[in-house]
């Protein structure tokens, strides 16, 4: 009896571990959510989806993630980013990236 109970606590344990809760975490850890930068990135990122957390990518590849976006817009027939709200959210992203 004493090793099932070991068992069913074991394999309790084992699942627990192997679940992943950040992905379950609200999207509340945008840096610098009350700047310009931020309201331009929200506005522009979140007609399609959510916008993913600038950590989700190294800074290198924010411009060409920021180009397919744009290429999708288009594919669409959305109106595209401006060119300067394209900087805006270049730097936005570039700036609080994940390290590489």
């Amino acid at each position: 009896m004493k090793l099932v109970a070991f068992l069913i606590v074991g394999a309790a344990s084992l699942s627990l571990a192997a679940c992943d809760f950040s992905s379950n975490r609200p999207q509340t850890d945008y840096p610098d959510k009350q700047s310009q930068a931020f309201n331009v990135y929200a506005s522009n990122c979140s007609e399609c989806h959510a916008p993913p957390l600038p950590s989700a990518h190294p800074a290198n590849e924010w411009p060409g993630v920021i180009e397919r976006m744009q290429e999708h817009l288009v594919q669409r027939s959305m109106a595209p980013i401006a060119p300067k709200d394209r900087l805006v959210l270049r730097d936005y992203l570039m700036l609080h990236a994940a390290g590489e």
